[in-house]
Formats: C-alpha cells, sequence, structure tokens
C-alpha cells in the first residue's frame, strides 16, 4: 500500500467508551488514516467485511467480544480479504492463544494502555511488512506529547470529571470556585488540544492518568 493512502481501519470493540477513545487515539497519532466502520461484536464485523471487503486496510481488533472472539473476526478477515491487516488491541498483556492467532494471520499485537504515538508506530510498522507481537519490538519512539506537563492539581481535576463530577461539585471537593475548577479545565484543554470535558477524560484514560 503507499504510503500516500489513507490507512481505512474498521474498529472492532465491544466497549462503546473505548471505541470514542481509540478514535481519538488515532486523531492525536499523527497517522494519515480514517475509521471506514465500526462494529461491536463478531456478526456486526464480519458483515461489516463481507459487505465492503476492499473499503479495509486494517482491523484493530479486541479479543473478547459479545458473540465470539478476535479469532472469529481474523479469521474471516483472511479469508474474505487476505490483503488487510489485522492488529489485536487487548487490554491483557497476554493471550494463551496468541500461537493460533499469529498461525491464522495476526499481524500484531497491543495492550490498550499504549500512547496514541505507540500506536501510531505499531501500526506504520505493520505496514512495513514487519510483524509486532512483543514490547521490545513496539518501538514507541515517541516524545512526550505535553511540551507543557500536568499539574497535580490538573490531574486530580481530570480524575474528578472522570468520576461524573461537575465543576460545582469539584470545587466543593477541592475547597475552590467553580471559576477556578473552569479555568484548570482551560488550561488542559490548551495542553492536551481538546475541546470539551470528554475528550480530555477518553485523553486521560488513554495516558493512565486515570
Amino acid at each position: 500500500m503507499k504510503q500516500s493512502k489513507k490507512i481505512r481501519i474498521l474498529m472492532v470493540e465491544d466497549h462503546p467508551l473505548y471505541r470514542v477513545g481509540l478514535r481519538m487515539a488515532l486523531s492525536y497519532s499523527g497517522l494519515d488514516c480514517a475509521v471506514v466502520g465500526e462494529a461491536e461484536n463478531v456478526s456486526q464485523a464480519v458483515t461489516f467485511i463481507r459487505d465492503h471487503p476492499n473499503d479495509i486496510d486494517l482491523v484493530l481488533l479486541d479479543y473478547y467480544l459479545t458473540d465470539g472472539t478476535g479469532m472469529d473476526v481474523l479469521k474471516t478477515s483472511k479469508q474474505v480479504c487476505p490483503q488487510v491487516k489485522v492488529l489485536l488491541v487487548t487490554g491483557e498483556e497476554e493471550n494463551p492463544n496468541m500461537p493460533k492467532l499469529r498461525e491464522a494471520g495476526l499481524n500484531g499485537f497491543t495492550t490498550k494502555d499504549v500512547t496514541p504515538q505507540g500506536l501510531a508506530t505499531t501500526i506504520r510498522s505493520i505496514f512495513r511488512g514487519e510483524d509486532v507481537f512483543d514490547k521490545e519490538s513496539l518501538a514507541e519512539e515517541e516524545e512526550d506529547p505535553l511540551v507543557d506537563p500536568l499539574t497535580e492539581r490538573e490531574i486530580e481535576i481530570i480524575r474528578l470529571c472522570a468520576l461524573g463530577k461537575s465543576s460545582k461539585q469539584i470545587a466543593e471537593e477541592l475547597f475552590i470556585s467553580d471559576r477556578t475548577v473552569e479555568g484548570h479545565k482551560r488550561k488542559v484543554f490548551q495542553k492536551i488540544g481538546c475541546n470539551t470535558t470528554t475528550e480530555m477524560v477518553n485523553y486521560a484514560f488513554l495516558n493512565g492518568l486515570v
């Protein structure tokens, strides 16, 4: 595949919040890509793959799904469109089925705590023809994305936002004013390049801040 072409991605993940977070990670990563489809289970993924065999370059795949496993999606992907790359993105550092997954054609593996830059590096490696299956080969050649690091107070406010607390509730808990809370949030938005509290919280989840 030519480097100038956008990488067209199908996301297969049963947790809606993580699908949102994964989209954000891709947007922060600098990778030239487009999410062309989302599926929350094997059935939806298989249907999309069969209906759009020429519209997918990469499947980002969770292993444990509500109606089966990633193996089912992997096999269909390789049967219907063998040129498609498949990257397993899971919450577990080890999968006892990895030998069978590799035999079935899996191109790579990474964990859900990977940074946006690390995810982009892994995907680029896969499209260079490399198989990526261990932490050493992930080669997260990244710099700290925050030129101005978050303060302890800012991280504290992010964590409280992640618990669903309003600015007023946070202000009461930290004994500061609502206005001060909003000021901290604006600074965080500027530092991480987001515009909403939801985006801020998703960024925090993806980067291990909460």
